[in-house]
């Protein structure tokens, strides 16, 4: 009999839960029956099928709640990452200093061969980095062709529905790299509360540490998202157009190294400086001449400091993913919470995906694993309340977040002011590796277990210390994950697959 943890198996597990040869109690009355994981597993249908214990919700009501009337674009300025945020609330001198010493201590660490820091792991890292002959600018990849269009191929521009397009762009995007992809329009919600007002750039210079300094620079020094009523979005150095024309969002995501991240900390435990950097790349660049191929462009930047909007955001509005107790990451059913995420405005008619219930967000209220673990206090503990209100931070009022959500509040500057004095040049990640949807979707009863959260509150206590029992987790050495036998790129590409018996 197959064991987990040589203690418990999968048919004792599930017996526990009531879930063997029977329904889920309480859920019973809105779930199948199933006689063991295989048969729960199995699916088919669309190419991008929600899980049987997933339910839809209305387009801008996912299971948060948001309160639409004072939400508003949101200026990156003021996220935790900025060295000026870092001293309102830790003192410029404290900033100051972490940041002198990070050169100093990265190489010690190196150099004292520290168990996920040594030699070779500062090989391994620098080995993943990767060049292109490209650049990805405001209006797609620059440096290299898009290829043929309509014109050049003599054929009209594609015409699809907007089903169609999205079916399209669905089964495309799958073969460049992308694990799955929501839809939305730029509607006018979207365009005047969730597309961000500035990026970060002309804000991270250390000059703006000092409190006497003015904050944030003019917009001569800055890059600002606006709307213009142009045919054809465009940039300058100070600002990105976007049309007013109709619009559409397209949000990509796919899985990152779980792995890397159970090396935590190390130099390779923050998973987006890991390979699926390149795939990402690769996303990128052949959505973009697959749209110019179909005779229809998209615009945006990439990355969490430029990208258009708070990328989270648009993975719960289009139906990847909920809200977690760990604020700025969101939790997608399929990749737990890593994964690489970016979002794209296009000209192609797309029909929009809803938000999810999955149970995400009542569990990550119950549970408080990722707050246990965490080494700077960031992450609120169990027990603490959703709130509109942020907490004040050492007195002072957060600014880290865009207002209108009703969340529990994650503290990004204290995060990664740790991370500078103590292990610079890396992620700390023990959050995410310590997170109940980290374990693969092959772990034991994994389905299952979603299955009741989604439908059965109750056991959502006794779920999150099943995870702290089973020593779900961070690895006890970094060490340990050179001995493991991992998928190519360190991750399963099968996740989202319906069809070809791909998870058969």
């Amino acid at each position: 009999m197959s064991l987990f943890h040589s203690t418990v198996s999968r048919r004792q597990f599930m017996k526990g839960l009531g879930l063997a040869g029977a329904g889920l109690g309480a859920a019973a009355l809105t779930a199948p029956v199933f006689h063991d994981v295989d048969e729960l597993t199995s699916s088919a249908g669309s190419l991008e099928k929600h899980p049987w214990y997933v339910k839809e919700r209305e387009l801008l009501d996912p299971t948060i709640d948001v309160d639409w009337n004072i939400m508003k674009r949101y200026d990156r300025a003021w996220q935790g990452q900025m060295g000026h945020v870092q001293s309102v609330y830790y003192g410029t001198d404290r900033v100051n200093k972490a940041s002198a010493n990070s050169g100093a201590l990265s190489a010690q660490l190196l150099k004292g061969n520290t168990p996920g820091f040594g030699h070779k792991w500062e090989v391994l890292r620098n080995a993943l980095g990767q060049s292109n002959t490209w650049s990805a600018g405001f209006t797609g990849p620059e440096g290299a062709s898009l290829g043929a269009t309509p014109d050049t191929m003599g054929v009209p521009k594609w015409q699809g529905s907007p089903e169609e397009n999205s079916k399209l762009l669905m089964a495309a995007t799958r073969l460049f790299g992308v694990g799955e992809i929501g839809f939305a329009q730029l509607d006018d919600t979207l365009r005047n509360k969730l597309v961000v007002s500035y990026t970060t750039d002309g804000v991270s210079a250390s000059k703006y540490n000092d409190l006497t300094v003015p904050y944030p620079p003019p917009d001569t020094e800055r890059f600002k998202y606006v709307y213009e009523d142009v045919s054809k979005a465009y940039y300058t150095k100070n600002k990105g157009v976007i049309p007013t024309a109709e619009r559409w969002v397209i949000f990509l995501s796919g899985p990152e190294p779980r792995e890397t991240d159970r090396t935590a900390v190390s130099r390779m435990s923050k998973s987006n400086l890991v390979s699926n950097s390149g795939i990402r790349n690769m996303a990128y660049f052949s959505t973009h001449k697959f749209l110019n191929g179909l005779g229809y462009s998209g615009i945006g930047l990439t990355g969490h400091q430029s990208d258009m909007f708070n990328t989270g955001t648009i993975a719960v509005l289009t139906g990847k993913a909920e809200c977690g107790r760990h604020s700025n990451w969101p939790i997608s059913i399929a990749y737990g919470p890593r994964a690489f995420d970016m979002t794209q405005t296009i000209d192609l008619p797309v029909a929009p995906s809803k938000p999810i219930d999955a149970g995400i967000w009542r569990f990550c209220q119950t549970c408080g694993i990722c707050a246990d673990v965490c080494p700077s206090n960031s992450i609120p503990k169990k027990g603490t309340e959703p709130s509109f209100d942020k907490p004040n931070i050492e007195g002072k009022p957060d600014t880290q977040h865009s207002t209108g959500a009703k969340l529990i509040w994650f503290n990004g500057a204290s995060c990664r002011l740790w991370v500078t004095e103590t292990y610079p040049g890396t992620g700390c990640s023990l959050c995410a590796a310590n997170c109940t949807f980290s374990t693969g979707s092959a772990a034991v009863v994994h389905s299952v277990l979603k299955g009741t959260i989604a439908n059965v509150g109750v056991f959502n206590g006794f779920l999150a210390n099943m995870g702290r029992t089973f020593g779900y987790g961070n690895y006890k050495d970094p060490e340990e994950w050179w001995d493991q036998s991992l998928p190519m790129l360190g991750i399963d590409t099968t996740t989202t697959a319906l069809h070809g018996g791909y998870r058969k």
